[in-house]
């Protein structure tokens, strides 16, 4: 009877005999093991981005592109590729009324770079929502 009660200040008296002996259960929960990646989906579920991992080390590839934002202006004219996660776009009507679209992207370092997308490549290179 030597119980902590919250609310209220009488106890019960429980008459619950026991027809028969009865052993007491032991339950044991399992081990629950709990990963930097589990917490970084639960983030990413809960959130809607990540906080223990960076996005980029979610990839399933270990690929981050031949060069970085800020290694862009060493190859002015060139064609490069970058992996980037993707931060907004702008679509803006030409003046033939086709769309083209500005990107704001994000390299593994967390430098901003940002894409211009013409009309004759938008179609077969759409933005497919967030991600990298």
């Amino acid at each position: 009877m030597g119980g902590i009660l919250l609310m209220g200040t009488k106890i019960k008296a429980t008459h619950d005999a026991e027809l028969f002996a009865v052993e007491a259960k032991n339950y044991s929960l399992p081990v629950l093991v709990n990963t930097q990646l589990e917490n970084a989906y639960h983030e990413l579920e809960l959130l809607g981005f990540p906080l223990s991992m960076s996005p980029f080390q979610l990839l399933q590839t270990d690929y981050r592109g031949e060069i970085g934002a800020n290694d862009l202006v060493n190859h002015v004219g060139q064609f490069v590729k970058m992996v980037g996660r993707y931060v907004c776009e702008k679509p803006v009507p030409t003046k033939n009324g086709k769309m083209m679209w500005f990107g704001s992207f994000l390299d593994a370092e967390g430098n901003f770079f940002d894409t211009v997308h013409f009309p004759n490549s938008t179609k077969t290179y759409p933005f497919n929502g967030a991600g990298c």
